[in-house]
């Protein structure tokens, strides 16, 4: 039978081995905002638009990533609901309508699904691939009746000789900025937010 005292002491030891070489790395990922322009989202007529707290139901909320080789986690400055929420926000706006946080027209609610980079290690290269994605589903603003119920995927890939830190928020960025093109290309919320009658007494700032 093990003493206690040299039980506690190789349960120490594992945890502290464990521990080595763990380290995350954190990433600023961000809506590149200087490339968002006006899409087919920008044809419907200017609506109020109250953008929902976004919910995270990845299964590891904590991390986006793991560095290639078992180099530790991958882990993002902001929480992804809010890199999420300002995405959302940003390509709204540029579109023509108003994010409004009273008397909308439509809400948006939001869930993340998917926020990840993989690092995926070949014969002589690298790949990264980042992946987001994203499932909304727009209600009336006066009723709350559900209106529309989509799922807005962005992928992006990279090749690389060697690893590169530099290039990961990059992927990331990417991926989630084609994710929100692909919504503000839907002709199918266009054509919903295109339905839902604006009060008169609404403005468009």
């Amino acid at each position: 039978m093990i003493p206690r005292r040299l039980l506690v002491s190789i349960v120490l030891a594992g945890l502290a081995l464990n521990g080595c070489g763990t380290t995350s790395t954190t990433l600023d990922v961000r809506y590149p905002e200087q490339g968002a322009n006006s899409a087919l989202l920008a044809s419907a007529a200017p609506r109020r638009v109250q953008i929902s707290p976004v919910v995270d139901r990845r299964i590891e909320p904590a991390r986006v990533g793991s560095r290639p080789r078992g180099g530790g986690d991958l882990v993002t400055s902001r929480p992804v609901v809010e890199i999420v929420q300002d995405a959302l926000s940003i390509e709204v706006s540029k579109n023509g309508h108003a994010v409004v946080s009273d008397r909308p027209d439509v809400v948006l609610k939001t869930v993340v699904e998917a926020f990840w980079l993989d690092a995926v290690d070949g014969y002589s290269s690298l790949q990264y691939v980042g992946k987001v994605v994203i499932a909304l589903t727009v209600a009336d603003g006066r009723t709350g009746e559900t209106l529309l119920t989509r799922r807005y995927v962005g992928i992006k890939r990279r090749e690389v000789d060697k690893p590169d830190e530099r290039q990961w928020r990059e992927v990331l960025d990417t991926a989630l900025a084609r994710t929100v093109h692909d919504l503000a290309t839907d002709p199918d919320l266009v054509a919903t937010l295109a339905r839902v009658p604006t009060a008169v007494r609404h403005s468009i700032t």
